[in-house]
Protein backbone atom coordinates (compact mmCIF):
# COMPACT_ATOMS: atom_id res chain seq x y z
CA UNK A 1 0.00 0.00 0.00
CA UNK A 2 1.00 3.74 -0.49
CA UNK A 3 0.06 6.65 0.78
CA UNK A 4 -0.25 10.11 -1.44
CA UNK A 5 1.93 12.67 0.30
CA UNK A 6 4.81 13.08 2.84
CA UNK A 7 1.99 14.60 5.03
CA UNK A 8 0.08 11.38 4.79
CA UNK A 9 2.90 9.37 5.61
CA UNK A 10 3.16 11.53 8.74
CA UNK A 11 -0.34 10.42 10.11
CA UNK A 12 0.00 7.07 9.14
CA UNK A 13 3.36 6.68 11.03
CA UNK A 14 2.10 8.49 13.76
CA UNK A 15 -0.88 6.27 14.46
CA UNK A 16 1.36 2.80 14.08
CA UNK A 17 3.98 4.38 16.10
CA UNK A 18 1.09 4.88 18.80
CA UNK A 19 -0.38 1.71 17.89
CA UNK A 20 3.16 -0.10 18.47
CA UNK A 21 3.08 1.77 22.04
CA UNK A 22 -0.43 0.56 22.89
CA UNK A 23 0.42 -3.59 21.52
CA UNK A 24 3.42 -3.86 23.83
CA UNK A 25 1.18 -3.00 26.87
CA UNK A 26 2.59 0.18 28.25
CA UNK A 27 -1.11 0.02 30.87
CA UNK A 28 0.15 3.93 32.08
CA UNK A 29 0.11 5.16 28.19
CA UNK A 30 -2.49 3.31 27.20
CA UNK A 31 -5.48 5.34 26.69
CA UNK A 32 -3.68 8.23 25.43
CA UNK A 33 -1.98 5.89 22.56
CA UNK A 34 -5.32 4.54 21.93
CA UNK A 35 -6.63 8.09 21.45
CA UNK A 36 -3.51 9.10 19.06
CA UNK A 37 -4.73 6.20 16.94
CA UNK A 38 -8.02 6.74 16.37
CA UNK A 39 -7.38 10.98 15.91
CA UNK A 40 -4.96 9.94 13.72
CA UNK A 41 -6.92 7.79 11.84
CA UNK A 42 -9.69 10.13 11.13
CA UNK A 43 -6.82 12.87 10.30
CA UNK A 44 -5.75 9.94 7.58
CA UNK A 45 -9.31 9.97 5.76
CA UNK A 46 -9.54 13.46 5.80
CA UNK A 47 -5.84 14.06 4.26
CA UNK A 48 -6.62 11.70 1.72
CA UNK A 49 -9.69 12.67 1.08
CA UNK A 50 -8.32 16.25 0.33
CA UNK A 51 -5.83 14.76 -1.81
CA UNK A 52 -8.33 12.95 -3.93
CA UNK A 53 -10.59 15.78 -4.04
CA UNK A 54 -7.57 18.25 -6.24
CA UNK A 55 -6.02 15.51 -7.68
CA UNK A 56 -9.89 15.40 -9.33
CA UNK A 57 -9.77 18.86 -9.80
CA UNK A 58 -13.07 19.40 -7.93
CA UNK A 59 -11.79 20.90 -4.88
CA UNK A 60 -13.27 24.30 -5.57
CA UNK A 61 -16.39 22.88 -6.88
CA UNK A 62 -16.82 21.06 -3.56
CA UNK A 63 -16.09 24.31 -1.83
CA UNK A 64 -18.48 26.04 -3.71
CA UNK A 65 -21.49 24.13 -2.86
CA UNK A 66 -21.11 24.78 0.75
CA UNK A 67 -20.71 28.21 0.69
CA UNK A 68 -21.21 30.08 2.63
CA UNK A 69 -19.96 27.58 5.29
CA UNK A 70 -16.55 25.67 5.02
CA UNK A 71 -16.88 22.09 4.96
CA UNK A 72 -16.07 19.70 7.53
CA UNK A 73 -15.05 16.14 7.33
CA UNK A 74 -18.42 14.34 6.73
CA UNK A 75 -19.71 17.05 4.76
CA UNK A 76 -16.30 16.53 2.39
CA UNK A 77 -17.12 12.85 2.26
CA UNK A 78 -20.77 13.22 1.84
CA UNK A 79 -20.09 15.62 -1.01
CA UNK A 80 -17.74 13.65 -2.52
CA UNK A 81 -19.69 10.30 -2.29
CA UNK A 82 -23.01 12.31 -3.61
CA UNK A 83 -20.99 13.30 -6.76
CA UNK A 84 -18.93 10.24 -7.72
CA UNK A 85 -20.59 7.24 -6.45
CA UNK A 86 -24.18 7.59 -4.59
CA UNK A 87 -27.31 6.28 -6.26
CA UNK A 88 -28.52 9.87 -6.26
CA UNK A 89 -26.17 13.10 -6.29
CA UNK A 90 -27.49 15.45 -3.78
CA UNK A 91 -28.69 19.17 -5.27
CA UNK A 92 -27.95 21.06 -2.32
CA UNK A 93 -26.04 20.54 0.84
CA UNK A 94 -29.36 20.30 3.29
CA UNK A 95 -29.78 16.94 0.49
CA UNK A 96 -26.48 15.41 2.60
CA UNK A 97 -28.21 15.36 5.76
CA UNK A 98 -31.51 13.56 4.78
CA UNK A 99 -31.65 10.21 6.70
CA UNK A 100 -31.75 7.68 3.78
CA UNK A 101 -28.73 9.47 1.88
CA UNK A 102 -26.70 9.44 5.69
CA UNK A 103 -27.70 5.63 5.72
CA UNK A 104 -25.76 4.70 2.58
CA UNK A 105 -22.95 6.68 3.06
CA UNK A 106 -22.54 5.02 6.27
CA UNK A 107 -23.14 1.76 5.16
CA UNK A 108 -20.51 2.39 2.39
CA UNK A 109 -17.62 3.63 4.84
CA UNK A 110 -17.90 1.16 7.91
CA UNK A 111 -16.23 2.94 11.36
CA UNK A 112 -16.79 6.09 9.63
CA UNK A 113 -19.43 7.74 11.99
CA UNK A 114 -17.14 6.56 15.17
CA UNK A 115 -13.90 8.00 14.00
CA UNK A 116 -15.56 10.91 13.16
CA UNK A 117 -17.18 11.91 16.03
CA UNK A 118 -14.22 10.58 18.27
CA UNK A 119 -12.16 13.10 16.25
CA UNK A 120 -14.22 15.85 16.63
CA UNK A 121 -14.74 15.25 20.64
CA UNK A 122 -11.27 15.12 21.08
CA UNK A 123 -11.47 18.47 18.91
CA UNK A 124 -13.77 19.94 21.42
CA UNK A 125 -12.01 18.53 24.47
CA UNK A 126 -13.69 15.63 25.02
CA UNK A 127 -12.26 12.08 25.32
CA UNK A 128 -14.76 9.26 24.37
CA UNK A 129 -12.62 6.55 27.00
CA UNK A 130 -15.39 3.51 25.67
CA UNK A 131 -13.09 3.69 22.45
CA UNK A 132 -9.73 3.80 23.79
CA UNK A 133 -8.76 0.24 24.25
CA UNK A 134 -6.64 -1.85 22.24
CA UNK A 135 -9.24 -3.94 20.11
CA UNK A 136 -11.08 -0.63 19.11
CA UNK A 137 -8.07 1.19 18.04
CA UNK A 138 -7.27 -1.06 16.00
CA UNK A 139 -10.64 -1.69 14.06
CA UNK A 140 -11.26 1.85 13.88
CA UNK A 141 -7.83 1.96 12.37
CA UNK A 142 -8.18 -0.45 9.81
CA UNK A 143 -11.99 1.19 8.96
CA UNK A 144 -10.10 4.10 8.05
CA UNK A 145 -7.51 2.29 6.10
CA UNK A 146 -10.08 0.51 4.39
CA UNK A 147 -12.06 3.81 3.87
CA UNK A 148 -9.52 5.64 2.22
CA UNK A 149 -8.41 2.57 -0.27
CA UNK A 150 -12.72 3.40 -0.84
CA UNK A 151 -12.25 6.38 -1.71
CA UNK A 152 -9.48 5.76 -3.82
CA UNK A 153 -11.34 2.64 -5.44
CA UNK A 154 -14.00 5.13 -6.41
CA UNK A 155 -11.83 7.16 -8.25
CA UNK A 156 -10.85 4.51 -10.26
CA UNK A 157 -13.83 3.32 -11.09
CA UNK A 158 -14.42 6.86 -12.60
CA UNK A 159 -11.35 6.39 -15.02
CA UNK A 160 -9.25 8.25 -12.78
CA UNK A 161 -6.16 6.81 -11.32
CA UNK A 162 -4.39 8.81 -8.76
CA UNK A 163 -0.82 8.02 -7.36
CA UNK A 164 0.10 7.20 -4.35
CA UNK A 165 3.82 7.26 -4.07
CA UNK A 166 5.04 7.08 -0.40
CA UNK A 167 4.71 3.24 0.47
CA UNK A 168 3.47 2.24 3.93
CA UNK A 169 6.70 0.76 4.80
CA UNK A 170 8.15 4.64 3.95
CA UNK A 171 5.49 5.66 6.27
CA UNK A 172 6.25 3.41 9.46
CA UNK A 173 9.47 4.23 9.07
CA UNK A 174 11.40 7.88 9.87
CA UNK A 175 12.89 7.57 6.42
CA UNK A 176 10.21 9.97 4.94
CA UNK A 177 9.75 11.47 8.31
CA UNK A 178 14.02 12.52 8.76
CA UNK A 179 13.57 14.05 4.37
CA UNK A 180 11.00 15.97 5.31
Amino acid sequence: MAEVSEDATLLIATSWQALGRAVEGDEKASVVNCAVVIVFAGFFVEANLNHILEALGRQADMEDFFKPSKPGLQQKLGWYYSEYAASSKATNKEALNVEVFRRELLARFPGFEEIYRFRNDVAHGHIDRSLTNLIDAKRLRDYSKAIVDDLFGIAQARGREIPRLVTYDMAISSQVNQEG
